[in-house]
């Protein structure tokens, strides 16, 4: 099955992924419990509500290998609560939706995914919020080749309010 780790999605120029930490959600020294919904250049409460991708570009970075499901056909929605829980639904043409939820917030400034699948694998994206288009960029894992495995793929998410 095919999965977006979200917002493994907003990246500022390529901010790591974090790797796993040991209990909970400790990540690097990181709790999540002690991270914001407020960050240095956006808040949660900004982006709060639904958003439609006009473009979602996943590719794998140094092949050919990539996909816009908009441009093909198909549909992203993102629905981001004031607590910072999300819902990222991606259906490609022609096949089933695939939900991912988790949790967004600021961790040290970063803006940072915990995912309900995987709560200990904190992700740090790029985000951005201008003239009402929410960019998000980052390192990602989705299966851009079809092959039902998923890929380590950089994706660039452009959403409009919906």
């Amino acid at each position: 099955m095919k999965k977006v780790l979200l917002v493994s999605m907003l990246l500022t120029l390529c901010i790591p992924i974090l790797s796993c930490g040991g209990d909970g959600d400790e990540e690097d020294g990181i709790n999540f419990s002690d991270c914001s919904l407020n960050g240095p250049n956006f808040s949660i409460s900004d982006v709060t509500g639904n958003w439609t991708a006009t473009q979602a570009n996943f590719d794998i970075p140094g092949t050919s290998e990539q996909i816009d499901v908009v441009a093909e056909g198909g549909t992203v929605t993102l629905n981001i609560q004031g607590n910072g829980g999300f819902t990222l639904l991606i259906t490609e043409s022609g096949a089933a939706s695939e939900s991912t939820t988790g949790d967004l917030a600021f961790c040290e400034g970063l803006f940072t995914v915990r995912y309900d699948d995987a709560p200990n694998e904190l992700e740090t994206l790029q985000g951005s919020v201008s003239d009402g288009i929410f960019t998000i960029t980052g390192p990602v894992e989705y299966d851009v080749d079809g092959d039902g495995s998923d890929d380590q793929a950089f994706v660039i998410l452009r959403m409009e309010r919906s």
